[in-house]
């Protein structure tokens, strides 16, 4: 009712306009890959010029009692722009079928020779995805449980949590029971209660097991489709495929208000400044200034650029 309420369509009927939400909702036409692949696609290759690594967030977020959305995501500065999503009713993690299902297709978005890098949380640090990853050339950063068993060549198995008791950092190859090979970096930083222990698909060290910090952006974007602006909880949905759609109509949204964003920046920007425009302030600001772009900056917009025409990177 309230997309319906904001809805700019010719009639005064609520109630019609209602109807006009629900029934493209319940519309199987609607194929949210092939919708999102025009605007996944374009930002990935706008991105992929400047030849930095595109950083990939995988996480699940709850939405209601019954239904949970597995979502990936891209880093854009320091934020998350949703690609692709699932829904499924279930009650806790969502297996690797789906996982892989969902990363297949935005796998095909991405050009020829990029680099990739995937973060995920411990839901994703399994012997399945670092397998995966690793047959698709991409870089990951995943976080592991601690209590995962370690092969070793000299002495008795252990688990990371002894390991990093006995002041290791670090680990070349590491073999576990599962048969998952990787290198995995051990890291606890003060003030934090647990320790990280990350599966890398390179020679740990400390920087290198903190990319997996890249993976908070994700956590911004949830924040803003369920309580800093779409307010998603909200919704009475029951059914996975209708929250699939409609995750499509606020994902478009959040794309085009990025998009703005950055076009205002570009156009407002201080050209005194040596060190080129102003970085925002934090993910509700550059949220806010691209949502409430005024209607003719917005009309100048669409007449003149296409979307992401001004994407400036931070170094990934």
């Amino acid at each position: 009712m309230e997309l319906s309420n904001v809805l700019d369509r010719p009639t005064q009927s609520a109630e019609a306009r209602y109807n006009y939400v629900e029934r493209f909702l319940k519309n199987p036409l609607v194929h949210t890959n092939v919708v999102m692949a025009a605007y996944g696609e374009d930002l990935l290759t706008r991105l992929a010029k400047h030849h930095h690594t595109l950083v990939l967030m995988i996480d699940q977020s709850k939405v209601n009692a019954t239904l949970e959305v597995l979502m990936v995501s891209v880093r854009l500065r320091k934020r998350a722009v949703p690609l692709f999503w699932m829904v499924r009713e279930t009650k806790g993690g969502i297996g690797f079928s789906v996982q892989k299902d969902l990363l297949e297709v935005v796998r095909s978005w991405i050009p020829e020779g990029c680099r990739v890098m995937l973060a995920g949380d411990r839901f994703y640090g399994t012997a399945e995805l670092v397998k995966w990853c690793q047959e698709q050339g991409w870089g990951y950063r995943l976080r592991l449980k601690g209590n995962l068993c370690i092969y070793q060549d000299q002495g008795p198995d252990k688990t990371l949590d002894q390991l990093k008791a006995e002041g290791m950092k670090g680990l070349e190859k590491a073999r576990f029971r599962s048969g998952m090979v990787t290198s995995v970096g051990i890291l606890h930083d003060p003030g934090h209660a647990e320790p990280w222990y990350i599966a890398m698909n390179t020679s740990p060290n400390e920087y290198k097991t903190l990319d997996y910090g890249l993976r908070w952006g994700i956590e911004s974007l949830f924040s803003d489709f369920k309580a800093r602006g779409f307010s998603l909880m909200q919704t009475h949905i029951r059914f996975a495929d209708r929250l699939e759609r409609l995750l499509l109509v606020l994902s478009i949204a959040l794309h085009w208000a990025v998009a703005m964003g950055l076009w205002h920046e570009k156009q407002h920007q201080d050209h005194a400044e040596k060190r080129g425009p102003k970085k925002p302030l934090d993910h509700s600001s550059l949220f806010l200034k691209g949502g409430y772009a005024s209607f003719e900056d917005a009309v100048s917009f669409i007449k003149t650029y296409s979307l992401y025409g001004f994407i400036q990177t931070d170094g990934w």
